[in-house]
């Protein structure tokens, strides 16, 4: 069996080809205009590329045919060069591909890669491969690592990005200094946390409890507290400790997809509405300490969902990551 699909950015061409043939044959941009791939990268946000694969891709097509002379570049079929360079018609704005930034459309895939892959081994990681693997620039593919180093799913050794091995030591010691850190960081977020959302939060958990929730369910509500409700804490250098030790967290959001009826009742649910029940109630040093015995009692539960992921997952060799014996 293997992971599902990471997502549709590998495909990025397919995508910016699909937008060209549909402003060609809207008359968006004219037959005749002379299309550089790397004016097709500026305009739509990525790489050179899947910009030339998608210029090549629509002259195999017939849509384009290959310019000669020293600008080279293709030209829009049926026509004399026109006056449009940029890759559309004159006057035609830019229009980036996703109004996301670059690196947030491959982060989620990038982090299923890497999570599903150090309950095998420690893994590390070219940043050169991985913007190549995704059509985007080495700078987006190195922001994307530098925001994973920050949540602690990789460090840096010497020049290199390295993804260490999920061992049972490796856990141990992630949960041991998160039931440290995020105590402290509830009592300052409980100060400061919308009372609303808190019981948005706690509703959400009940239904939970009287429903089957899916992997997806079971990562948001682990987020709901871990992430959206503990990091409102003030103390920025809290804050920044409390992410670089949740690279679980991040793990977490693939083994959800596989283990999600892992126990007939997830035992989380049960142990996040303790904690907010008792925020609600303002008994804030019980909440805190609530917290700090889910952390405690989750190592063991992480270690089984590893154990049944290593059973049931199958993954394919990819070019950017490279296994560390």
């Amino acid at each position: 069996m293997t992971a599902p699909p990471a997502g549709t950015d590998s495909y990025l061409y397919q995508r910016v080809a699909a937008l060209l043939t549909a402003e060609i044959a809207q008359g968006r941009i004219a037959r005749g205009t002379r299309l550089f791939e790397s004016r097709v990268a500026a305009r739509f946000g990525i790489s050179r590329s899947p910009a030339r694969q998608a210029l090549e891709l629509l002259a195999g097509q017939g849509l384009l045919r290959a310019a000669t002379g020293p600008s080279r570049g293709f030209i829009v079929a049926g026509g004399r060069p026109g006056s449009g360079q940029g890759g559309s018609a004159p006057g035609l704005p830019a229009l980036p591909l996703s109004s996301r930034p670059a690196w947030e459309r491959i982060h989620g895939a990038v982090v299923d890669a890497i999570a599903s892959r150090v309950i095998f081994a420690s893994w590390c990681v070219n940043e050169t491969a991985l913007g190549q693997h995704f059509g985007v620039s080495r700078t987006v593919a190195r922001e994307v690592l530098a925001r994973l180093q920050a949540q602690g799913l990789v460090t840096v050794e010497g020049k290199r990005w390295i993804a260490p091995q999920l061992t049972e030591r490796r856990v141990g010691e992630l949960y041991d200094m998160r039931a440290i850190l995020e105590s402290a960081a509830l009592r300052g977020a409980a100060a400061e946390f919308p009372r609303a959302r808190l019981v948005q939060m706690r509703d959400g958990l009940h239904d939970a409890l009287g429903g089957s929730p899916s992997g997806e369910d079971l990562d948001r509500l682990e987020a709901e507290l871990h992430v959206e409700f503990l990091l409102s804490c003030p103390n920025l250098m809290l804050r920044r400790a409390v992410s670089q030790h949740q690279a679980l967290l991040l793990a977490h959001r693939f083994f959800y997809r596989w283990t999600a009826r892992l126990f007939e009742v997830e035992p989380f649910l049960t142990e996040h509405l303790a904690i907010l029940d008792r925020v609600l109630a303002g008994r804030i040093d019980s909440a805190a300490d609530a917290l700090g015995a889910h952390l405690l009692a989750s190592k063991r539960r992480a270690m089984m969902r590893m154990d049944q992921v290593r059973r049931l997952v199958r993954l394919d060799d990819l070019a950017y990551l490279r296994p560390i014996a």
